[in-house]
């Protein structure tokens, strides 16, 4: 078994992680799931195109990004005092969006939720940390199913019950009211969360510098580069939606070059996030070789993981395995929702996911884990991974029906709710796979980073989504979206770490291949 914490200096509440764990990780999915899924319908709502429905993807940049503040969270005070510390954060943004509706101040609007995806971002370092910190490696993967249904459950209550909420009340005084209110009811739910942890959450870490000694002259540059990164996206997600004609749907092309031709900004912006991420995998010795010139504490975090062998294939693996549940993710409520093809209501959408929907992605992810725990991830991972991704075929069929509408909400629904429990296996696959690269030395940091290379995918896809759904149609993108899972597939043969997990730390570790 894995070293007990022998550094733990309380213990108080209840100290079960049956009971922590659920609590914890669906405090993550429910900021996440306002900053991901509620804004697309808000959006749709004040009339955006499925273009300009995708590039709402931009707010997920702070999850691609969010490993440049991460070693803060390794070397200052607990992951539980930044756990409750981006709460208290979360809830006064979440208040904000109360306080403003669904306003036709698009960039207003655009601006706070960039904020409240940059909390939303340290609040999950501090808690995949916190978890990683509390549990021995056994009991790591005893409670992955716990923590994949709690997050997912966080997901689907807010695509849900919320949505259910705010749809009944639009339909009956306006976007305005039902938005508004649908805000008080998060703020309401994240207040109980914070109330939770405050008074409960156990107190298991040893107390590390404070968080004072971080804002010394000695630090300065590494303040301003942090505030100015946190400053740039905010600024880039501002000025897109100032720019950006939100009622028309009209995004300006840049003049075109050759080779290339007449891009449009959303092209633009993925072809720019592709190359940067190619760069990036390709230069991954490099990155190694420069960071080990330096002896900072906040290098040697990277370091390590770069050191750790065939990390280049384990980052492409990561970042490519929920690549084509991305790209349908993106496009799931344009075509559900009315005015799309399927005309399913808010409140249709709402009663599958927050019902049928959350009892299957719960069954999925603890069916996963617990079958990844008796029969080892090697045995169950071709199984687990077809399971997620072979219902993107089923979207792909009721996209090319004439009338997807036909199908009717039992059909549609059925389709929706398989899609859930096949992400819910997936999903246990993924989270113990990124538990198995962590190294203890750094778990909050590396935690950061895995989960920000999956992220990215997530971007790239989101980012192109609608572009490529208006260009081919519904049916046809369904069917991309199942072609782009074949990559993450056809490196399951490659990829270290399906046996059990490396030794971390090991005298002689090599720079990544």
């Amino acid at each position: 078994m894995a070293q007990k914490h022998s550094d733990r200096v309380e213990q108080r509440g209840p100290s079960h992680p049956s009971v922590w764990v659920n609590t914890t990780y669906f405090a993550e999915g429910f900021p996440y799931a306002l900053v991901n899924n509620v804004v697309d319908v808000l959006f749709q709502s004040l009339g955006a195109n499925v273009r300009l429905i995708g590039l709402t993807s931009l707010f997920h940049l702070p999850w691609n990004v969010k490993f440049l503040w991460a070693p803060i969270l390794d070397r200052y005070s607990t992951k539980r005092a930044f756990l409750i510390g981006a709460e208290v954060v979360i809830l006064a943004l979440v208040l904000v969006l109360a306080a403003i509706g669904a306003p036709p101040e698009f960039g207003l609007l655009s601006l706070v939720f960039i904020l409240l995806a940059i909390a939303s971002a340290t609040h999950d370092i501090a808690i995949d940390g916190y978890y990683l910190e509390a549990l021995d490696e056994r009991e790591r993967e005893a409670y992955v199913g716990f923590k994949a249904a709690a997050f997912r459950i966080a997901v689907l209550s807010v695509k849900g019950l919320l949505l259910i909420l705010v749809g009944w009340l639009a339909a009956s005084a306006g976007n305005h009211v039902g938005f508004r209110v649908g805000w008080v009811v998060a703020a309401a739910v994240v207040a109980a969360l914070l109330a939770y942890h405050v008074t409960f959450l156990p107190a298991v870490e040893r107390r590390l510098a404070p968080m004072a000694t971080w804002f010394t002259p000695s630090r300065r540059r590494a303040i301003a580069g942090v505030a100015l990164t946190i400053a740039a996206l905010a600024f880039v997600q501002w000025r897109w939606a100032v720019l950006t004609d939100l009622r028309d749907g009209m995004v300006s092309a840049i003049e075109p070059i050759p080779y290339f031709g007449r891009l449009s900004l959303e092209g633009w912006i993925a072809l720019v996030l592709l190359l940067a991420v190619l760069g990036v995998l390709a230069s991954l010795r490099r990155i190694h070789t420069v960071l080990a010139r330096r002896q900072s504490s906040y290098a040697r975090a990277y370091i390590d993981l770069l050191a750790q062998p065939q990390m280049g294939r384990v980052l492409a693996f990561i970042m490519l395995f929920r690549l084509g549940e991305s790209f349908l993710m993106k496009m799931r409520s344009p075509f559900l929702l009315e005015p799309g093809p399927c005309h399913l209501t808010l409140q249709q959408i709402g009663t599958i996911e927050g019902t049928f929907g959350t009892i299957a992605t719960l069954s999925g992810t603890l069916l996963g884990g617990w079958l990844i725990s008796r029969r080892g991830m090697r045995r169950c991972v071709w199984p687990l991974v077809l399971a997620q991704n072979v219902p993107n075929l089923l979207y792909a069929w009721a996209g090319s029906q004439p009338d997807p509408a036909a199908l009717g909400v039992v059909g549609l629904g059925a389709i929706v709710v398989g899609e859930d429990f096949g992400a819910g296996l997936g999903t246990a696959v993924f989270m113990v796979y990124i538990m198995r690269c962590v190294d203890p030395r750094h778990k909050a940091t590396h935690m950061a980073v895995l989960t920000a290379i999956m992220s990215i995918g997530f971007t790239l896809a989101g980012v192109a989504s609608g572009f490529i759904a208006e260009a081919v149609g519904f049916g046809t993108y369904f069917l991309l979206t199942f072609c782009a899972t074949v990559p993450s597939m056809l490196l399951i043969p490659f990829v270290p770490h399906l046996d059990d997990a490396p030794k971390h730390g090991a005298k002689g570790a090599g720079t990544p291949v």
